[in-house]
């Protein structure tokens, strides 16, 4: 099994660990959820360009 980059699980969880709570425990308000979320997307992205590089 091929080894992922850490940046995109802890993008991945940041995002829906978010989500989820937004959704079905207590809605965020949109000046935290945003930059949180940007964080979560860049992570993930940051992750597939590294992972991309190292190949």
């Amino acid at each position: 099994m091929r080894e992922r980059n850490i940046f995109i699980y802890i993008g991945i969880v940041i995002y829906i660990i978010m989500s989820g709570i937004d959704r079905f425990v207590y809605h965020i308000p949109n000046m935290i959820y945003i930059p949180i979320a940007i964080l979560g997307i860049a992570l993930i992205l940051i992750g597939f360009f590294k992972d991309k590089k190292d190949k």
